[in-house]
């Protein structure tokens, strides 16, 4: 798998990166076997605060449309605009415009208007006991939202990342379930779902019992906001998922550029 240690080129606005790439090699025999010690785990995103994943929208987002990253699981939920009059329109993953929705400050240390040029809303979940949100504005002031916002909005974003993927929830075996908790391999199930759905098929992997283990790949971006920029910088990977889809159980998945 590979390590990933982001770092600012100085006086650049793309990503540096130190890799270490690790022989990523397998056998079908050793994939296959795995499969006995697969189970369900619930993970939570090894990632700093900022950093999210997000597969490219099918709708093209306005400019100055701000990500709207669950800070749980490290994926883009949706977007934020400024629409005008303290109102914001609401995009969902797929760029699609899902609402609109006026945000009220709890605090007023910065104007609404400054919050989400070049910023994000990030939202705080149960790693710290408690949920909140938090916007990564221009002058890296943290505002705080109404609860309101974080049950209507987070809800709806949710839901609808979930349209048309399995309600069944996904297995691991034990290699790709470790690599879930390193902050350079680690990617949302959401997505991993998400490219054995819509994901391009390639050749499948078959066992000496006849078994079949499914490939798929699919386009992903990991993006990280740049505190001395004040931008949010972007790097495309293509990730390969290798699932047993009777038991829908993933037993390899890596991503390269």
């Amino acid at each position: 798998m590979r390590e990933i240690n982001f770092a600012s080129i100085e006086g650049n606005n793309i990503f540096s990166f130190i890799m270490r790439i690790e022989k990523m090699t397998y056998s079908p025999d050793e994939l296959f076997a795995s499969l006995s010690n697969a189970k369900e785990y619930t993970f939570t995103s090894p990632l700093l605060p900022g950093e999210y994943f997000c597969t490219e929208p099918d709708t093209p987002l306005p400019p100055f449309s701000a990500p709207i990253i669950d800070d749980e699981s490290g994926i883009c939920l949706g977007y934020a605009r400024k629409h005008g009059g303290g109102l914001y329109d609401i995009f969902d993953a797929e760029g699609k415009l899902v609402t609109y929705h006026e945000l009220p400050l709890e605090s007023p240390l910065v104007d609404p208007i400054d919050i989400l040029f070049l910023g994000a809303l990030l939202y705080k979940g149960v790693r710290l006991g408690f949920h909140t949100f938090e916007a990564l504005t221009e002058r890296r002031i943290a505002v705080k939202f109404s609860s309101i916002f974080t049950e209507q909005i987070i809800g709806m974003l949710r839901g609808r990342l979930k349209v048309g993927l399995s309600a069944k929830m996904l297995k691991f075996t034990p290699t790709p379930a470790r690599h879930m908790s390193e902050a350079g391999s680690y990617v949302p199930v959401y997505i991993l779902e998400k490219a054995i759905r819509y994901g391009k098929r390639l050749p499948d992997i078959k066992g000496n019992s006849g078994r079949i283990l499914k490939r798929y790949e699919i386009k992903i971006r990991r993006s990280r906001y740049n505190d001395t920029a004040k931008i949010f910088e972007n790097k495309d990977y293509t990730l390969e998922v290798i699932v047993d889809e009777r038991t829908w159980t993933i037993t390899h998945f890596a991503y390269k550029s």
